[in-house]
């Protein structure tokens, strides 16, 4: 699926505008002449600008449809590649507080894996590994609270 410029550019222009009004509410730091609002303004105006040429772009181009299938979705097999993906992504969101990290980085590092043709014990062997490596390098040297789940307390 592929978005005209209008379309991003217009998704990007609302996001800036909204994320400039938050700006606003941010709380000054005493003693200084600006606050915390100071670069999510700075990464709004930078959105705008952007979002602004965009629809510039995508309004001369003329009538390119706003949404539209590429070539390498309109494949079966890459549209439920693209899909797949999509429905791990909302798996995660869903699962990763009751299942934990490892187990569901496990399945769905599995899926993809079997999904792009590898062989079935590589990429069993692979998921397990970069699930576990994932989970070390996040919880230990990022000292990211990643969820435990059903899984107990490591190590690390």
């Amino acid at each position: 699926m592929r978005f005209s410029d209008t379309t991003i550019g217009a998704v990007f222009l609302l996001a800036g505008v909204l994320l400039g009004w938050y700006s606003f509410t941010l709380p000054a730091i005493p003693g200084q002449d600006y606050g915390a609002a100071t670069f999510p303004i700075l990464i709004a105006l930078g959105l705008v600008a952007c979002s602004a040429r965009l629809l510039y772009t995508g309004i001369r181009q003329g009538n390119e449809p706003l949404v539209f299938l590429s070539h390498e979705v309109r494949n079966p097999r890459r549209f439920a590649g693209v899909l797949a993906t999509l429905l791990l992504v909302l798996f995660y969101i869903f699962f990763v507080e009751v299942l934990g990290f490892i187990p569901t980085a496990i399945i769905i590092t599995l899926s993809l894996f079997l999904i792009l043709k590898v062989h079935p014990l590589k990429a069993i062997i692979l998921a397990i590994l970069a699930a576990f490596v994932c989970d070390f390098i996040f919880r230990t040297m990022l000292l990211v609270p990643l969820p435990f789940g059903i899984v107990p307390r490591l190590p690390w």
